[in-house]
């Protein structure tokens, strides 16, 4: 699913353009009933209402779900995953390294601010101005589930940090409700 980066720093002065990867969504882990269900992330969705191609797969024991993820998150594009203790209680989120940081910094090669993974070798976009990189960037955040979003200064100083929508809602603390 695309962001509409393309269709944005096309018209405004980009410096090149790529496809973007496609996305997807979180994996979230439930257990219940003797069985362990790992499947993509459906907001709204309750455990009982598992779409056919959301599902990965079933396990009888929880231990074996939580190896098949944490595998699974370092050999795909899954962002992280949500392990859930109740139908509105997350107990824990693990994330994909690739998915930790995502980066607004300036380039002095492609004098323009690049929208970068800190741990990967893309770039989302590259544009002149800053403002529209980091709307850029926040899009992109949201869209791809990256943990922490970085702003750099030009000289590459952390200057703020935006963290992912499930850390700001608090949804792992104890006795928070999260309604999917």
């Amino acid at each position: 699913m695309s962001v509409g980066v393309d269709d944005e720093v096309l018209g405004t002065g980009s410096i090149g353009a790529v496809d973007i990867p496609s996305c997807k969504p979180p994996i979230e882990v439930l257990t219940g009933n003797g069985e362990c269900l790992v499947r993509e992330y459906q907001p709204g969705a309750a455990a009982s209402e598992t779409a056919a191609d959301s599902l990965i797969s079933t396990y009888r024991d929880q231990r074996k779900a939580e190896q098949a993820v944490t595998k699974q998150l370092s050999n795909s594009r899954y962002p992280c995953a949500l392990y859930w203790e109740t139908d509105t209680s997350v107990g824990n989120i693990h994330w994909n390294d690739l998915f930790t940081h995502l980066r607004v910094e300036y380039s002095p090669f492609l004098q323009s601010w690049t929208v970068v993974p800190k741990a990967d070798h893309f770039m989302y976009c590259s544009v002149y101005d800053f403002k529209q990189a980091c709307r850029l960037a926040k899009k992109i955040q949201k869209e791809y589930n990256f943990k922490h979003l970085e702003l750099c200064s030009r000289a590459g100083a952390v200057e703020k940090v935006i963290d992912h929508r499930f850390l700001r809602q608090s949804i792992t603390e104890s006795g928070v409700q999260f309604n999917p």
